[in-house]
């Protein structure tokens, strides 16, 4: 529960002018929709459709549409990955570049990575990237145009894993 707080602080700290018109037309629907249910209640079964159809857009549509958008307007690639395990320290050096292929330019960047188990079977494939056992973050403030790019540099530290391991890598940018 201690999580969950920070976690929805930082979500709403990186919500943007979009996200909050999506948002905002997903509950108008949802209100408009549940007062097309509640003036045609004497039609039950096409007043239940459209309760049903409120409740989905309320659900469905902020998830869908959050989605949509930062994979098109906020789009990023991260390319020329090198991802070197330091011998004579306890330490992973993570460095490449940063791309802007979305609509918008970009102030301020984060860059994560997450060190999870190797998976030894289909369902720990699956499951290992749910949980990681080590994650690092950088937060870059810069001012990247469409089709520019950045590059970075991270360390995982201190990493005392000995086992085999996956690394994986995302950056949102605002």
């Amino acid at each position: 529960m201690n999580n969950l707080k920070p976690m929805l602080e930082s979500f709403v700290a990186s919500l943007h002018a979009y996200d909050y018109i999506l948002f905002a037309i997903s509950g108008a629907l949802f209100l408009l929709i549940l007062l097309l249910a509640i003036l045609l209640r004497s039609k039950v079964a096409l007043s239940l459709v459209f309760v049903l159809l409120a409740f989905i857009i309320i659900v469905a549509g902020p998830i869908v549409g959050y989605k949509h958008i930062h994979t098109t307007v906020y789009k990023t690639e991260l390319t020329d990955l090198l991802i070197k395990k330091l011998e004579f320290s306890k330490a992973i050096v993570i460095k490449g570049k940063l791309k802007n292929l979305g609509t918008q330019s970009f102030k301020h960047c984060t860059i994560s990575a997450e060190a999870y188990a190797g998976a030894t079977n289909i369902l720990e494939e699956y499951l290992n990237p749910f949980k990681p056992f080590q994650n690092m973050s950088i937060v870059k403030d810069v001012n990247m145009t469409v089709n520019d790019s950045i590059d970075f540099k991270m360390m995982l530290e201190p990493f005392t894993y000995s086992n085999e391991y996956n690394i994986s890598l995302k950056a949102d940018c605002i």
